[in-house]
């Protein structure tokens, strides 16, 4: 666990597809942003808070986002979709290699136990919660990546937690999608951000010389740098 701000305590992701997780400690209460993706993984991110969480808020639905949630015992913020997709998940078998990939086999060996912790608030565009003198506003976007994709903004110390909402969905990027979520993400009042898999926290210069990238290579530009080269490849397939 790293303190990177006034109020906000991060794991850094890791094997075999763990994300990013943190917590946003306040003066009364203590929120968790994404639930980890086993009750190990939950339980090794409740070992490095200072405060057990409340409450988790969810960025979408995805496994490796959500398994741990029922380790933290809390109340699910999700958005509507997300809500669906818990509901969804909890009636599949997880021991059907239908339902499974190599990460799942890793993080949780058969014959593994799936407990889906279910929304107990939901919200459809935004909701801002009070966790004193410290807020995360958590906002619905239009992702590439999926239906669900939500950002949280933590006031005030200028931190946006995006999680998978930049990355492409099934390795495809849209024009139509990513565009406009770049100006979106730009557009917020933060200066670093903690993104679902990615081992560093992205200052606001580095994000916007991605972003850069990405609007090049949408624009079939050529890049030849690793980042280029995958922009490349997700805005060509949606050709």
């Amino acid at each position: 666990m790293e303190r990177i701000s006034a109020h906000v305590w991060w794991m850094p992701p890791g094997p075999p597809d763990r994300p990013s997780l943190c917590a946003v400690v306040g003066e009364r209460w203590t929120v968790a942003l994404d639930a980890g993706s086993s009750r190990e993984h939950t339980r090794a991110f409740l070992d490095g808070v200072p405060s057990r969480p409340a409450a988790v808020v969810y960025t979408h639905s995805h496994w490796d986002h959500v398994f741990g949630g029922v380790e933290l015992d809390a109340l699910v913020v999700a958005h509507r979709v997300t809500a669906a997709n818990l509901a969804d998940m909890a009636e599949l078998d997880w021991n059907d290699d239908a339902n499974v990939n190599d990460d799942i086999r890793e993080e949780l060996p058969a014959p593994r136990t799936v407990e889906i912790a279910q929304a107990d608030v939901v919200f459809d565009d935004a909701l801002e919660l009070d966790l004193g003198g410290v807020s995360v506003r958590v906002e619905h976007v239009v992702s590439d990546h999926c239906d669900d994709a939500c950002v949280i903004l933590v006031r005030p110390d200028k931190l946006l937690f995006v999680a998978d909402a930049l990355c492409a969905g099934r390795d495809v990027l849209t024009r139509g999608k990513a565009l406009p979520l770049y100006e979106r993400i730009l557009a917020y009042d933060a200066d670093r951000y903690v993104e679902g898999h990615h081992e560093a926290v992205t200052t606001r210069a580095e994000l916007e010389e991605l972003i850069q990238k990405a609007r090049a290579a949408a624009d079939g530009e050529e890049l030849h740098d690793k980042d280029g080269a995958y922009f490349a490849a997700a805005f060509a397939r949606s050709a």
